[in-house]
């Protein structure tokens, strides 16, 4: 029989038909399974953008000292960050042949479903690394047939793009670990209080062990099933030759030390924190900053901190008429905010009292205004009338009277400038702002960082105008930085959790308040209150300034002071203004702040205040301004320019000086040849007039 040339055509023609269809359906499942996978990939990488990681906060030394938390408490490592001993332990007892398989293992599923049909049950251990990945990421904890067929097809797509360690590294950082632990850092920390790159095998294996039952198998719940589990770790890996027997030996024997993280070893400065927190809200978003794993670098110095806490506690455990304190240092050679205490419990209330409160300062603001006098020409020992005395003023349709007092309702006459502030004068302080003008005073408070209100009168001289406490500690760092003031600084830095820096604080230029010269006299004026006025209780071994502040009924009380390197101001008061009982700046601010002092490291003030060879030091009277004499009741070392030395003893109290004739040619006392016009008197201290008569003009030299 011959062969049929149809039919031969007809079977090639479907030959060909067939191929086509069958190349035609291959490149449709191609394009298809490439669509498939480049969605799973992309909502892959959203989950992984996305998921929860925690906000840290870095002190100045670059310690952690505040976790902002997000849904999921997650510390993301790179793999090469993770200890080998955590990765085969992990790998060990969840997937032995996950660096064979493509991701899913046909052994142990075959495995699994002949368990099922042995036992009637679930299928249950069949899942891969990888598996275990996509379900924690991609689909729903729902117990399906559907959902398992979705997931091999997850696997395989994420084994197609990316390698198998990258897959490691994704699973070991969201796998769930107990107690609110995601991922092995986060679980290394808590439980052993060390990275996870530090782990021990014995550590690793009883990390790897909370992976099947996070809680069930929990050290806290029982520590029995544990330390069984952990041991099956171990003999898992020693059966696969992963370590050796003398390993095995070892780590069995180890005795580890599991530690539950306390709840608030991370919650330390949650004033200082939050003050961060609500400007980087507004720069990045809520959900950056739960979750986004910023890492924040700020200015906190923790054994300052530690102390301010400390000190804090100690006062309001005592009986007490304040119910608030609130603390704030910087180092005035560059602004940075190294300790701060906003309030009494910021879990009772997170109000700043230190950043947000404006209280009335009362003459802890007078150094601005001396500051402000001197630079219009004042000077120390100028002289002001402590007496009752009115000043009038238009508001409205209606005249103001306004008439001063002082704190102890007395008059002291005249007396200088700087005694004036030692004291905390309240008179001598309102003529010196109405001999200047308000509006000069308006305008350098604003170079000192404080706004003032130049419409409240006269009484902006006591301090009646509002400020927080962190403006007036910054402003008194110009005084201990040589005239200059440097804006507070909180953050150093900030990055994203793969270490990109998102901010970084610029070097600022020093802003140029006073001149070296009124600096330096400011600084002198201010150690002398603490050293022999209303500062007193303040008072330290090393050379210190500052000045205590009482607003009207004894509201609020401050100190604020420093040294060459460090500035601090305290405050006390009740939120609701309610006086409090015999409280004032220079008592329990003043001792406060002494005792934070003492008990700081040594190291955080170690810098001297610098010299000035334009000044002298001079005894002066405090009620004449002059030099002082041994009948002056009461005399303070002044700094005086040598420009403008005093000349003459004081006249206010000279009735037990010695009035001698002194030859000015000689400056020795005058004979009977010495010229009239060359012969003028002086006044000396008994012991201290001249012992000499004059050689120039004798008998053998007549004039």
């Amino acid at each position: 029989m011959g062969s049929n040339p149809k039919a031969n055509l007809l079977s090639k023609k479907t030959w060909i038909a067939f191929g086509t269809a069958s190349i035609l359906l291959v490149l449709c499942f191609i394009l298809l399974f490439f669509s498939f996978r480049s969605r799973v990939v992309r909502e892959f990488k959203n989950v992984q953008d996305l998921q929860s990681n925690n906000s840290i906060f870095y002190d100045i030394d670059n310690q952690p000292f505040h976790i902002i938390r997000g849904e999921e408490d997650r510390k993301y490592v790179e793999l090469d960050r993770i200890s080998r001993n955590l990765q085969i332990a992990v790998v060990a007892i969840e997937d032995a042949r996950f660096f064979q398989h493509f991701g899913f293992d046909p052994i142990r599923i075959v495995s699994a479903a002949l368990r099922l049909l042995d036992e009637n049950s679930a299928i249950h251990g069949a899942s891969t690394i990888t598996q275990q990945l996509i379900k924690l990421t991609l689909l729903s904890p729902e117990i399906s047939f559907e959902r398992k067929i979705k997931e091999l097809a997850f696997a395989i797509v994420l084994e197609t793009q990316f390698s198998k360690a990258k897959i490691l590294e994704f699973y070991l950082n969201k796998v769930y670990l107990g107690h609110g632990n995601y991922g092995v850092e986060n679980a290394a920390l808590n439980f052993f209080h060390k990275p996870s790159k530090d782990l021990t095998l014995a550590e690793a294996a009883f990390i790897a062990g909370l992976i099947k039952k996070p809680e069930g198998y929990s050290p806290f719940v029982d520590l029995n099933k544990a330390r069984q589990r952990q041991l099956l770790v171990l003999k898992k890996l020693q059966g696969l030759n992963w370590i050796s027997v003398n390993e095995y030996n070892t780590a069995v024997k180890e005795q580890i030390l599991i530690r539950r993280q306390k709840g608030n070893d991370f919650k330390i400065a949650p004033h200082f924190t939050n003050h961060i927190l609500l400007k980087l809200k507004k720069k990045y978003g809520h959900k950056m900053i739960y979750g986004g794993g910023l890492r924040i670098y700020t200015t906190l110095d923790r054994r300052l901190q530690d102390v301010m806490e400390n000190i804090k506690d100690q006062q309001l455990s005592k009986v007490i008429s304040f119910k608030e304190i609130a603390g704030v240092s910087l180092d005035p050679a560059t602004g940075y905010v190294k300790a701060l205490v906003g309030g009494a419990d910021f879990f009772q209330s997170e109000f700043n009292r230190v950043t947000q409160a404006r209280r009335q300062p009362g003459s802890s603001f007078k150094p601005i205004l001396y500051a402000t006098a001197l630079k219009k020409g004042v000077r120390p020992n100028d002289l002001y009338m402590d007496e009752p005395t009115q000043y009038t003023r238009q508001v409205n349709d209606e005249i103001e009277v306004y008439e001063p007092g002082n704190f102890a309702g007395n008059h002291l006459g005249q007396i200088t400038m700087a005694h004036a502030l030692k004291i905390s004068n309240n008179v001598v302080s309102v003529q010196i702002l109405n001999q200047i003008g308000i509006s000069s005073l308006v305008n350098s408070a604003r170079q000192f960082g404080i706004e003032l209100d130049g419409e409240r009168g006269l009484c902006v001289a006591l301090g009646c105008d509002e400020v927080t406490l962190l403006e007036l500690t910054d402003a008194y760092t110009v005084f201990a930085n040589a005239g200059y003031r440097h804006k507070p600084v909180f953050i150093l830095k900030v990055t994203d959790r793969e270490g990109n820096v998102l901010e970084r604080a610029e070097a600022q230029e020093a802003i140029p308040v006073l001149s070296a010269d009124e600096a330096f006299q400011m600084n002198f004026l201010l150690q002398d209150v603490v050293n022999n006025g209303t500062g007193r209780n303040a008072k330290i071994s090393r050379p210190a300034g500052g000045k205590t502040g009482t607003s009207d009924n004894n509201r609020d009380a401050w100190f604020i002071g420093y040294t060459a390197d460090l500035v601090t101001g305290f405050w006390i008061g009740n939120d609701d203004n309610t006086p409090m009982d015999n409280e004032f700046g220079g008592k329990t601010p003043a001792l406060v702040w002494r005792e934070y002092m003492q008990r700081i490291p040594a190291a955080a003030i170690q810098k001297s205040f610098s010299i000035n060879t334009h000044f002298e030091d001079f005894l002066i009277c405090n009620h004449s301004g002059q030099l002082a004499t041994s009948s002056c009741p009461s005399t303070s070392w002044y700094t005086i320019n040598k420009n403008d030395l005093p000349l003459d003893f004081c006249t206010l109290h000279d009735e037990h000086l010695l009035e001698i004739h002194i030859c000015k040619s000689s400056g020795k006392m005058a004979t009977q040849y010495c010229p009239l016009d060359q012969i003028t008197t002086k006044k000396y201290f008994p012991g201290t007039e001249p012992e000499t008569f004059c050689d120039i003009h004798t008998a053998d030299n007549p004039p």
